[in-house]
């Protein structure tokens, strides 16, 4: 079986409640456009720079502190 024809079995045999899913993964693996904005990457490398210096907490203390 070609890889392509496992796809279609996977995709034949997801529950209806799943397929959305399926169809915005695909989607998503067509998109080529993959070049992210400035101020994405510079976000992205401000939390990066977080994670690194240890400017962190728990999930646990985000969720006590907004009341979840």
């Amino acid at each position: 079986m070609t890889a392509r024809e496992n796809v279609h079995q996977l995709i034949d045999n997801l529950p209806e409640d799943r397929l959305a899913d399926g169809h915005d993964y695909i989607a998503d693996l067509q998109d080529e456009d993959t070049t992210l904005s400035p101020a994405t990457t510079a976000a992205i490398e401000e939390g990066l720079d977080d994670i690194r210096n240890g400017r962190t907490i728990s999930l646990a203390d985000y969720r006590r502190a907004r009341g979840l």
